[in-house]
């Protein structure tokens, strides 16, 4: 979550740049709809029709007729269960094209990186944001392998190494919340579709430290991820490694794993040392 913040600020910071020279543009419904993303910008939660009509002095039917049209091109999104917005990912997918400097995933990179020179696979590094994964870095591995993955891609956690990672170490309340809202839905003959089973699993990552993906979003790959914790010990993200099944299999699944949890020492230790 806090690397996706990251990002987002930076698009916040655009969206405001932006609004201040639509301000003096003489097109209206430009104008409006960079208002309402603004505001929407400056909210951690949710925001409704009646809230952001009063803010901005805009009746309901035009502020309902801006949202709808955001929506359509994935800038906000609707919770169907509060009928409330928030900002959506195709801000991210524009703000990843954006340079930000000094972010912890700049931060990150370089280790991952090593990573995936160290293990001659492929590394990501993903987090959390409006129940989805989204992959926030990707290093690709010079090895000959095909994965639909890159970065601002984004899908349902119970799928992905990377998401069981993050999900096994928050809370329950949230975990459920999560799937209430995505479901667990089906993408190989191998992804867990029973809710019981996935909790089952959840709790096997959280014993012993790691989560497998074995072929449960794309046929004929693996992925092994370890998540990562902020300075208080909370799951903000997590890391990983993809290949095929012919190079990731129990006999070198403990080499993978033992690579992880070192570039996640490393990543700690050059985010919150002192």
């Amino acid at each position: 979550m806090e690397l996706f913040f990251t990002i987002m600020k930076t698009v916040v910071l655009i969206i405001k740049e932006v609004f201040h020279y639509m301000k003096q543009s003489s097109n209206n419904s430009i104008n409006k709809a960079f208002q309402i993303l603004s505001f929407m910008a400056e909210r951690e939660n949710d925001t409704g029709v009646t809230e952001i009509s009063r803010a901005l002095g805009f009746n309901k039917s035009t502020t309902y007729r801006f949202l709808m049209s955001l929506e359509r091109v994935g800038v906000v999104q609707k919770n169907e269960t509060t009928k409330k917005y928030h900002l959506g990912l195709t801000l991210f997918e524009l703000g990843n094209r954006v340079p930000i400097k000094r972010t912890l995933i700049d931060k990150i990179h370089p280790h991952l990186q090593d990573l995936a020179f160290r293990v001659n696979e492929v590394a990501n590094l993903a987090g959390l944001f409006q129940n989805e994964v989204v992959y926030l870095d990707k290093i690709e591995s010079k090895r000959s392998v095909q994965i639909m993955t890159y970065v601002g891609f984004h899908i349902p956690p119970h799928s992905t190494a990377l998401g069981k990672a993050i999900l096994a170490f928050m809370s329950p309340e949230d975990v459920q919340r999560i799937l209430r809202i995505e479901g667990l839905p089906y993408f190989t003959d191998k992804t867990i579709t029973e809710m019981d089973k996935f909790l089952s699993e959840l709790r096997h990552v959280r014993k012993e430290g790691f989560a497998l993906d074995d072929e449960e979003f794309e046929e004929g790959l693996r992925c092994v991820a370890v998540p990562l914790f902020d300075s208080q010990e909370r799951v903000m993200a997590s890391i990983s490694i993809s290949g095929p099944t012919a190079r990731i299999h129990p006999k070198t699944l403990p080499h993978f794993i033992q690579a992880l949890k070192e570039t996640r020492k490393e990543i700690v230790h050059s985010l919150f040392a002192f």
